[in-house]
């Protein structure tokens, strides 16, 4: 978890509301599959401004959580998209489909984290 996000950073950014904590990573379960299909999507059909839109979108849901790999990676892409350049795009893609997956893990052990501690208090 801590190459994935920086908890501290992101509950000090969330003045420490476990509650709205969960929410945003409920909000991330919700949209970062779908967002990053549609990056794959235009990966695979070979369509920059869908990709520069598409790494865009799911570069604000992640960097919302402080991951900055998944963030910079989600950045490279939506660059290629916008360049036109999409000889890299599909190995970036992989390297985002696997930031994502330590990303939602790491997101999944922090709800948990705190699910458990708000139960106890």
């Amino acid at each position: 978890m801590a190459n994935a996000i920086n908890e501290a950073e992101l509950l000090a950014r969330l003045e420490g509301d476990e509650e709205l904590l969960q929410e945003l990573i409920d909000a991330f379960f919700a949209e970062s599959g779908e967002s990053l299909q549609q990056v794959l999507d235009a990966v695979s059909r070979h369509d920059a401004p869908g990709l520069d839109r598409a790494a865009h979108k799911l570069k604000g849901t992640v960097s919302l959580f402080g991951g900055e790999e998944a963030t910079q990676s989600a950045l490279v892409l939506e660059t290629m998209g916008r360049t036109g350049n999409l000889d890299q795009a599909e190995a970036s893609s992989r390297q985002l489909q696997g930031l994502m997956e330590a990303l939602g893990k790491a997101l999944a052990e922090l709800r948990e984290k705190h699910v458990q501690s708000s139960d106890r208090g």
